[in-house]
């Protein structure tokens, strides 16, 4: 049976696992009965499957013929977030859901192992299979456990992806070299003598000092990094205050940077750190500011992303690509990249309204994962003419 008919044969199978996964979300490194769940599949596939770092599950395949050894990465955790989508098999723990799709990409790797194991006697190499938590979880995201634990043992090339809402369903987006920012986090800490608001005089004003460090934290990427140089720096979430007439005595930001330059992401801490300070001195407050290094940013590889674009073509048609720019959000798929060559690719997920990823009414048209299954298959099937 050809590899698309194998696909199309075992897609409602697939869609059967990606509901009850959706109906059990679990946040990082927590993912106990997800892990039990891909586990038992797996097995019942006819792998051995293994857990790694906890909740996290690899299964390889073996043809034992000798070839290019292949991983494929899914993520498996869920967000905080209270489902209102009113699915029939919508999220049934209370406060969590797979807002992100990381249901569907384990559906899709589970699908991929049952596929690829039905034409084993066609493949070369190793396969291995990768069910990793914790990936929504900086600074550090389960990819660098799993890597530390060995996941990348042996393997030539990895391939992850991303449904995403925005692409029409059979389309795919391959982005050459850097194709995710890197993510920082920063927090400030603003401390002075609170009072009465009546009386600012006799305070320290730790809000004031904290609007202006804000305002001027956005004039980093505006005025001091060439306008050719894609960064952000955003702040998120700012705590402080007791009552309306209060001025308190500390203030708390919280936020991010992101950029594809290494170079600047050593020195975008450095500028910000000089402003903080200087803003807090001219004031008389005291601040205490931590820069956290998370996720590196994504770099595909040229070679692989080449050899992926001719499979879309070839396989899912001619119009199957469309041109994506590198996006600003990041992932820590890019861990593994830093280790050996792959690629992290993304398929059109679109289904009606264009619902933002992590929104509570997120949802995707779950045929994208009969054309993510059928693109791995046929890519891993002819994976052995890259020359790596």
């Amino acid at each position: 049976m050809e590899i698309k008919e194998l696909s199309e044969q075992i897609f409602p199978y697939v869609v059967g696992i990606r509901r009850a996964l959706h109906s059990m979300p679990e946040p990082a490194y927590k993912e106990f009965k997800t892990s039990k769940y891909v586990f038992e599949r797996l097995k019942e596939i006819g792998l051995k499957p293994a857990n790694v770092y906890g909740t996290g599950v690899i299964a390889d395949l073996e043809t034992g013929k000798k070839g290019l050894n292949v991983a494929v990465r899914a993520d498996m955790d869920a967000l905080p977030i209270e489902e209102k989508t009113k699915l029939d098999f919508s999220s049934e723990i209370g406060g969590y859901m797979h807002a992100c799709g990381h249901d569907g990409h384990m559906a899709i790797v589970i699908g991929l192992a049952l596929l690829l194991t039905k034409i084993k006697d066609k493949l070369n190499g190793k396969i291995r299979f990768i069910f990793q938590p914790a990936e929504e979880k900086p600074p550090k995201g389960g990819a660098s456990f799993l890597v530390e634990e060995g996941v990348l043992k042996d393997i030539d090339i990895i391939l992850g992806f991303h449904i995403i809402p925005d692409i029409d369903v059979g389309k795919v987006g391959i982005i050459e070299g850097p194709a995710m920012a890197g993510c920082d986090e920063f927090i400030i800490k603003i401390s002075g003598a609170g009072g009465h608001a009546s009386a600012p005089e006799k305070t320290v004003d730790t809000i004031l000092v904290a609007s202006k460090i804000v305002s001027s934290l956005n004039d980093i990427v505006s005025r001091m990094i060439s306008p050719f140089e894609p960064v952000v720096i955003s702040c998120g979430e700012i705590k402080g205050g007791y009552a309306f007439n209060i001025i308190p005595d500390l203030v708390e930001i919280k936020g991010t940077v992101r950029t594809f330059n290494d170079d600047l992401r050593k020195k975008i801490p450095e500028i910000m750190k000089k402003i903080i300070y200087s803003i807090a001195e001219s004031y008389g407050a005291n601040v205490d500011f931590e820069y956290i290094n998370c996720y590196p940013s994504l770099k595909n590889s040229p070679t692989v992303c080449q050899f992926l674009k001719e499979i879309a073509h070839t396989y899912l048609g001619k119009n199957s690509l469309v041109d994506m720019k590198p996006l600003m959000g990041s992932e820590d798929f890019s861990v593994y990249l830093e280790k050996v060559k792959g690629a992290y690719v993304f398929f059109g997920g679109k289904k009606g309204e264009n619902l933002s990823l992590h929104s509570p009414y997120y949802d995707f048209d779950e045929l994208v994962m009969r054309y993510a299954i059928h693109f791995f298959a046929r890519a891993i099937h002819n994976i052995n003419i890259l020359a790596i």
